[in-house]
């Protein structure tokens, strides 16, 4: 069982990173909010979800590495693919618009709504998430990693609001997004200002 890799930054993708870790290259599947924290170069670790799935027909079995930069995440993500029709596609894709703190507490507080925005979530699967993961949830402490957002919640989702009414993807908008407001720390741009930087980064 692999729990963590930790080695150099070779490539960033849309969906996954290449880690070198002693002369081996691993690729890991990472939601968005991950992949826009790596640094483009150097040394990482991430906390890795080894799964491995069989096809029943075929018997071939296919193998693959979600990695997080923190355990909290991970931990999240592990309770999420446990919900009866949450598969691993769909978990990262709730693992990628938002920070684990914020899933945590949208199922705590039974919001729906930020579930059924993700690909692949319908009403009743939204509801079945809450349902089944509110208890389990109850007791466990917020996570505390994730994007540091010191410019706020609010500038960050005007932003993101207009740029996916212009038509874009939204977790891409929301990766690049992120990474304008990780080099704009202590700085305040207007929300004008963010959305073309963003476009930039695109």
């Amino acid at each position: 069982m692999i729990d963590s890799l930790n080695g150099e930054v070779l490539d960033i993708a849309v969906d996954h990173v290449t880690v070198d870790c002693h002369g081996v290259g691993y690729l890991v599947h990472a939601p968005a909010t991950t992949l826009a924290q790596l640094p483009r170069q150097g040394k990482v670790r991430l906390h890795v979800h080894y799964s491995v799935t069989v096809d029943v027909r075929s018997g071939s079995s296919d193998h693959r590495l979600f990695g997080f930069l923190h355990r909290d995440d991970r931990q999240l993500f592990r309770r999420l693919i446990e919900v009866q029709g949450v598969s691993a596609t769909i978990g990262m894709g709730i693992m990628g618009v938002r920070t684990a703190q914020e899933i945590h507490t949208a199922i705590l507080t039974g919001d729906e709504s930020m579930l059924k925005g993700v690909k692949g979530i319908g009403p009743k699967l939204a509801q079945r998430i809450v349902a089944e993961l509110q208890g389990k949830l109850a007791g466990v402490p917020l996570p505390t990693g994730g994007v540091a957002m010191s410019l706020g919640n609010t500038l960050k989702t005007e932003a993101l609001s207009a740029l996916i009414s212009l038509g874009l993807d939204r977790m891409k908008a929301e990766r690049a997004l992120n990474t304008v407001l990780q080099d704009r720390t202590g700085d305040a741009p207007t929300v004008e200002e963010l959305i073309k930087l963003t476009l930039k980064n695109l």
